[in-house]
């Protein structure tokens, strides 16, 4: 069960708002496809083995790969999909970073897609997580992350 958290929670959640040169259904996609979430997915440093998504309500999703060489798996389970405006689902790490062991912490991640001009504003909210130090982990990874998203949105092309 995942416990309700405030939004202004800046203890143990963590939000991010970030600008995005691309059309909402195209960022929205970019979470949605599995070769595209590939792509992306993880900051320096991390490489995707496999992306596996079934994006709608219900509907799981897993991720894995290596973090500098450190195997790596995180899943969860679509709780909305309401494209291009919001995606929520759930998230947890794996413990040895294998899908045959047990799930930590599982937490929710939250994204609202708001057009902005020509382009979109992509607002993140993920939590509630134990401490700070998930909270500053996670921001790290999302950080990365999203600066390797707009690289392939450039290189693709962003408004598609």
């Amino acid at each position: 069960m995942i416990a309700s958290y405030p939004a202004d929670d800046h203890t143990t959640t963590l939000r991010m708002v970030r600008q995005f040169n691309a059309s909402r259904e195209r960022l929205f996609a970019a979470w949605t496809d599995s070769r595209q979430m590939a792509a992306w997915f993880g900051p320096p440093g991390v490489a995707v083995e496999s992306c596996e998504l079934d994006a709608r309500v219900g509907g799981t999703w897993r991720l894995l790969g290596t973090s500098n060489g450190v195997p790596r798996a995180v899943s969860g389970k679509y709780l909305e999909v309401k494209p291009p405006e919001r995606l929520v689902f759930t998230w947890a790490w794996h413990a040895d970073g294998t899908f045959a062991t047990p799930r930590e912490h599982e937490t929710e991640v939250r994204l609202v897609f708001r057009s902005v001009g020509d382009r979109t504003e992509m607002t993140l909210t993920h939590g509630p997580f134990r401490d700070r130090t998930g909270v500053d982990n996670h921001t790290r990874g999302w950080t990365g992350s999203f600066d390797k998203l707009e690289t392939m949105l450039a290189t693709e092309g962003g408004s598609a």
